[in-house]
């Protein structure tokens, strides 16, 4: 996650802290940080969890996506939430990145 120059640790404690504020805050079950690819990198999550999530939650951004720039080629997507009767999952778009919470 670090930039070609950076020696690895301002991005690596900028992660890990914002997983760990994320993961305080009240109702949240877990955070997990995704390649675009769907690969997991970090998460709070038991692995099968995260897998299913890298899995599903990869592809729907990704399809949510791309109907944001088939609607308005100038757009992007960079949030995703969606609300269920049970649970609540947002997911932030970097250009490289996927972070669900």
């Amino acid at each position: 996650m670090a930039t070609p120059g950076d020696s690895g640790e301002a991005p690596q404690v900028n992660i890990d802290e914002t997983i760990r504020r994320l993961g305080a805050k009240k109702g949240v079950e877990a955070v997990t940080v995704l390649t675009k690819d769907g690969c997991v990198i970090r998460t709070t999550a038991t692995d099968e969890i995260a897998q299913v999530q890298a899995r599903l939650l990869s592809r729907l951004a990704h399809s949510a996506a791309e109907i944001v720039e088939e609607l308005d080629g100038q757009d992007a997507l960079s949030f995703l939430r969606i609300r269920t009767k049970r649970h609540e999952i947002m997911v932030a778009l970097d250009h490289s990145y996927l972070l669900v919470v």
